[in-house]
């Protein structure tokens, strides 16, 4: 809920009022009013493709990139403020980043001299709508550098989308000229900037928020669906070995027999969930341009691409290449 409060929050701040853009989107003023509460990633969407409408504003997600604050996305956004360096403050904001949503938002790759940060997004079949997720993640990042004091230009942006119509204001908000149609979204800067110290770097602060944050976090665990936990896990290590039942049980504290129980009480069984979640990593393996369909299928363990063919195709009901090929995003 507290990324819709920060969406509403962008469009009045662009000069419209919120009733309309709450009506048309079906959400009720009241919920707006408890900011732990827990809303569908469909409705997020729905609500963005309004907030476009209303405002007229293709770019809206880079413009409320713009207009964040440290206190958007308390206590998580807090956590980054006062940390003692931009290292601590992105592993505050990989510890916490349930409390804003539960799906991968970013990978960080440190290699070598560079740091790459790669949007993951949430997935939609709406352009509009990836345009805004990967606007937002980026531009939020872009946003953290800068108020880590980093002036330095970042090596390169990238997306992973032919150029919008609004790509012009790309440059102007990333302050350089991005890349599009790249193999991915992603910013990359010197590992350097790791080190540069928060200016508002305050110890004493940040461990009373990492303390608020972590009692959030034990609360909003034990509301979590067993399924998502389950897919979780599995999503996790799916480019490791193979996990069974029995692990993914003892690390949520369970025996077997109550997993399955607390799994069919949730209408689920855990080979639905199990399918559910390397059917996502197998999608996020191939939506890597860069990476062979080949390649996708060795790092999901399997010995040859035929099998790993008739497997995706179980989990998706379609091939790798047709996935491919219309260029889905979900």
């Amino acid at each position: 809920m507290r990324v819709l409060q920060g969406l509403v929050s962008a469009v009045e701040k662009a000069g419209l009022e919120r009733a309309p853009l709450l009506r048309a989107a079906a959400i009720d003023d009241a919920q707006l009013d408890a900011p732990d509460a827990r809303v569908p990633l469909s409705l997020v969407f729905r609500v963005c493709e309004t907030a476009m409408d209303f405002t007229g504003d293709p770019a809206l997600g880079l413009h409320w990139a713009e207009r964040l604050t440290v206190n958007t996305f308390g206590p998580v956004s807090h956590l980054i403020a006062h940390a003692g360096s931009l290292r601590k403050g992105l592993a505050s904001l990989a510890q916490f980043e349930r409390l804003l949503t539960d799906g991968p938002a970013y990978e960080l790759i440190e290699h070598g001299d560079t740091v790459t940060l790669r949007c993951d997004g949430a997935p939609s079949e709406s352009p509009r709508i990836h345009w805004f997720i990967n606007e937002m993640v980026l531009g939020s990042f872009f946003r953290i550098l800068r108020s880590f004091g980093g002036r330095e230009r970042p090596l390169h942006v990238s997306f992973d989308y032919p150029a919008p119509p609004h790509a012009l204001e790309y440059a102007r908000a990333f302050g350089q000229p991005v890349r599009f149609d790249h193999s991915y979204s992603g910013i990359a800067f010197d590992t350097a900037l790791l080190e540069m110290a928060s200016p508002h770097k305050d110890e004493d602060m940040h461990e009373a928020l990492q303390a608020i944050a972590e009692r959030r976090m034990s609360r909003l665990e034990q509301r979590v669906p067993y399924a998502t936990r389950v897919r979780e896990i599995l999503v996790r290590d799916a480019g490791r070995e193979r996990v069974d039942m029995n692990t993914v049980a003892r690390e949520l504290g369970l025996s077997v027999r109550t997993l399955r129980r607390r799994l069919a009480a949730e209408g689920k069984s855990y080979n639905d969930v199990e399918s559910d979640a390397l059917a996502m990593f197998a999608k996020q393996l191939l939506r890597d341009k860069q990476r062979t369909i080949q390649e996708a299928a060795y790092e999901m363990g399997f010995s040859d691409t035929t099998t790993f063919h008739r497997a995706f195709k179980h989990w998706t009901g379609m091939t790798p290449a047709a996935f491919r090929k219309t260029g889905l995003t979900g």
